[in-house]
């Protein structure tokens, strides 16, 4: 089931705080994600900065045509909350 993300903004470097529909939020660092060569243009952060959510796609967009599907940072932050929860972090 894809989870709806809810609400992103940038935060320092290349982190963006996201908020999902579930309630799961938090910052994910996306610096090891850029080096495709799609995602290349988003190295210039003032670029990365430019996030923009595209509600009825679901996805993360920048005006240069890059796109991100949310699902991995939100497994991240599911995996961090879990290590959490069970005193590992």
């Amino acid at each position: 089931m894809m989870k709806r993300l809810i609400a992103a903004w940038p935060l320092e470097r290349y982190q963006l705080w996201l908020a999902y529909a579930d309630g799961t939020e938090g910052a994910v660092d996306l610096e090891d994600q850029l080096a495709p060569w799609a995602l290349e243009p988003l190295r210039d952060l003032r670029e990365f900065r430019r996030v923009r959510l595209d509600k009825a796609q679901n996805l993360l967009v920048w005006p240069g045509g890059s796109a991100l599907d949310p699902a991995a940072p939100y497994r991240e932050l599911q995996l961090r909350r879990r290590r959490k929860r069970v005193g590992f972090l």
